[in-house]
């Protein structure tokens, strides 16, 4: 479900993000502002991993997900969550009671 991932380890994979969004250039308007916003978005993010919380909130989560084009799951693994095993986990402890649908 959740293995520890370094701050190290996730500052070098967004740098990698950014480095392979900065190989692209803007040909609108449209994609210099979200091309703007993804830089501010992760450089922000990158100055203030040091200080934060280990585990991100679900508005961080969801930031970098739209920002960085990446799927809620890999999102979620960046930061060490598994989305996979914690949906057979749920299923497990609570598939009688709230997954009557998908337990038949």
């Amino acid at each position: 479900m959740y293995t520890p991932v370094s701050r190290t380890e996730i500052i070098d994979a967004l740098i990698h993000i950014r480095d392979l969004y900065r190989r692209i250039r803007p040909f609108d308007e449209q994609s210099l502002r979200a091309h703007e916003r993804r830089e501010a978005s992760i450089r922000d993010l990158l100055s203030n991993l040091p200080r934060t919380n280990e585990h991100p909130t679900l508005k961080t989560l969801l930031e970098i997900a739209e920002t960085c084009s990446l799927t809620l799951d890999g999102a979620h693994r960046l930061f060490g969550y598994d989305l996979g095993q914690i949906l057979g986990y749920d299923l497990r402890l609570n598939g009688g009671r709230t997954h009557i649908k998908s337990s038949y």
